[in-house]
C-alpha cells in the first residue's frame, strides 16, 4: 500500500548559479505529492543569476557522494535535461 515507488532514482532540488555550481540543494518531493507549482525539469528562475533544477540522483555511489559532498558536483543541463556531474579532481584549485 506504499505510494513511493522504490525502483526509480531519488530526486534533488538544487539551487545553483548560472555556470551550475550549487549554492543549495533539498530533497525533492515525490511524484504526485505536489500540485502544479512544482518546478519542471528545465529549471525555474528564481533570481537573478540562480536557478532552480530538479535532477535525478542514481542509487548507488553518486547518491551517497552527493549526500556527502555537493560542492564535488555541479548541474549541467544537455538537451533541456539538467543533471549532477562531478568536477573533475584536475579541474579545482583548492
Amino acid at each position: 500500500m506504499t505510494h513511493h515507488e522504490s525502483g526509480g532514482p531519488a530526486r534533488l532540488l538544487v539551487l545553483a548559479d548560472e555556470q551550475g555550481n550549487i549554492i543549495a540543494a533539498s530533497a525533492a518531493p515525490e511524484a504526485g505529492a505536489v500540485g502544479a507549482d512544482a518546478p519542471s525539469t528545465g529549471g525555474v528562475r528564481v533570481s537573478e543569476g540562480r536557478v532552480l533544477h530538479e535532477v535525478a540522483l542514481p542509487e548507488g555511489r553518486l547518491r551517497a557522494e552527493a549526500a556527502e559532498s555537493l560542492g564535488d558536483f555541479y548541474v549541467a543541463v544537455d538537451g533541456g535535461e539538467p543533471r549532477l556531474v562531478k568536477r573533475s579532481q584536475g579541474s579545482a584549485g583548492a
